[in-house]
């Protein structure tokens, strides 16, 4: 047994990632099977997909493009994509014709909208993560894609940054609503809703961290530390987020963001101590022990901060005043009335993201072509920051841009039953997640498992988490931790 856990744990250790590019070509997979999707609503009666169809396109497509077309993404995206398109341009004049309505349009009042591309974007990303937790201690799980060790990117790298970044994206609505609704909300309050709110993920936290170290299960001391993890990452944030909220009504939440990220990068640089004790201190004290997850939360702060933002400006059903850069619900009524710099920060949804897309991917480049280290999930670091929202902003872009393309949200609210299950209850999924896999490892030795079994056990647990995420959406079952 003690060898077992020795093995795995080597089998996710000293590891360097791979490209950006392949990255992105890899995770594409998901976004063209939402493409599929669209394609079959708009073609057949009633736009109703069977949910056996919905599953293929948006876990099977992505549970094979990180596996067994690991190598051959595009590939995969052509086998996908093919079939739908040819039946859409068959079965498309045969559909019963929808009166479409554009009131949105022509509404001034704002009002928080449900987004089919944002619970896309959301879903797809949870689906990812999900089978990425599992798939990781399996061979047919390239070993390019897990956590790198310090310096590099990777799939799993990048999936822990997008959860942090969507749950910032969701927690913005909050914020809307209270100003939409006038309310202020004292201190007190602010500080018991976080507690609140915090309790929960930090007993999950240290349930794991409890089962880790009295279960022998593997473990990988660089990730976060020898007590820290993920779910402690995540209580955190609530808690963060009452002073920066004092400070956001002065300067915009992206600057902060920014100054955060900056400001930790320049001691990363500058001081010659910090560094050193980050790579290959002791860990003799509770800090020095659980330094990754310490240090690193000032990124996840400044990536939260980010999915804020983008909240601001893709919640609404209208462009309202200086929402590219600060929370607004006074709808921009007449374009012309407004300043230089107001024009330029009031846009709609789709506007605002290709202009933020387009601010952080240049700025990203800079970064990576002037600054002295590699991207570190593992703390972090700035080039982590800047990569992971460039990569999330321009993701919603495309799944904003499918929408328009195929109408999806101008008829009511429809979107895949698949990725609205994952989305509705994302974090609870995400502990199920977490929990499965540990059963998973304790069952049978991963490590071990040919790639005919390993895929087919990771078919088994996608088929259990989609069933039971879309009985608790059918049952209107909505668990918020």
């Amino acid at each position: 047994m003690e060898d077992l856990k020795l093995r795995k744990e080597q089998f996710v250790s000293g590891l360097t990632g791979s490209s950006i590019q392949e990255i992105n070509v890899v995770t594409s997979v998901a976004l063209c099977g939402y493409v599929c999707w669209s394609l079959l609503r708009s073609s057949v009666a009633e736009g109703k997909v069977m949910l056996l169809v919905d599953f293929f396109f948006n876990w099977c497509a992505i549970l094979l493009s990180i596996t067994t077309y690991a190598d051959n993404p595009l590939t995969l995206n052509l086998l996908l994509i093919v079939p739908p398109f040819l039946f859409w341009l068959y079965a498309r004049p045969a559909r019963s014709p929808k009166a479409i309505s554009r009131n949105a349009s022509h509404n001034t009042e704002f009002k928080l909208m449900r987004r089919p591309f944002i619970t896309a974007y959301r879903g797809s990303m949870m689906i990812v993560t999900a089978l990425a937790i599992l798939a990781v201690d399996f061979r047919i799980f390239p070993r390019r894609f897990a956590k790198v060790e310090t310096w590099g990117t990777s799939l799993m790298d990048l999936g822990v940054g997008s959860f942090v970044f969507s749950n910032g994206l969701v927690s913005s609505r909050a914020l809307l609503r209270n100003m939409l609704e006038g309310r202020r909300i004292s201190l007190m309050n602010k500080v018991k809703h976080a507690l609140r709110s915090s309790g929960t993920i930090l007993l999950l936290g240290l349930l794991r961290l409890y089962f880790v170290k009295n279960l022998e299960y593997q473990e990988h001391v660089t990730e976060y530390g020898v007590h820290w993890n993920f779910f402690i990452t995540l209580s955190m944030l609530p808690i963060a987020m009452i002073p920066i909220d004092a400070i956001a009504k002065y300067a915009p939440r992206i600057v902060i963001a920014l100054v955060i990220s900056s400001v930790y990068e320049l001691f990363m640089v500058f001081n010659k101590d910090l560094l050193p004790f980050l790579i290959g201190g002791t860990r003799e004290t509770i800090i020095s022990a659980n330094r990754e997850g310490i240090f690193s939360f000032f990124g996840y702060c400044a990536i939260f901060l980010c999915g804020q933002a983008t909240g601001f400006y893709t919640l609404g059903n209208v462009a309202t005043k200086n929402n590219l850069i600060r929370p607004s619900v006074q709808p921009v009524k007449d374009i012309k009335r407004l300043s230089t710099w107001g024009r330029l920060t009031s846009k709609g949804t789709l506007c605002g993201l290709l202009i933020w897309s387009f601010l952080t991917l240049s700025l990203t480049q800079i970064v990576f072509a002037w600054h002295p280290f590699n991207v570190s999930r593992r703390f972090a670091n700035l080039p982590y920051v800047l990569w992971v929202v460039s990569f999330n902003l321009g993701a919603l872009s495309l799944y904003c841009l499918v929408d328009k393309i195929f109408e999806n949200s101008a008829i009511g609210y429809e979107t895949s039953v698949s990725l609205e299950a994952m989305n509705s209850n994302g974090l609870f999924l995400f502990l199920l997640a977490n929990v499965s896999t540990g059963l998973v490892n304790m069952i049978m030795p991963t490590i071990d498992a040919p790639p005919v079994k390993a895929f087919s056990v990771l078919l088994l647990y996608a088929s259990f988490l989609a069933s039971v995420s879309i009985f608790m959406l059918k049952k209107k079952i909505f668990i918020k931790l």
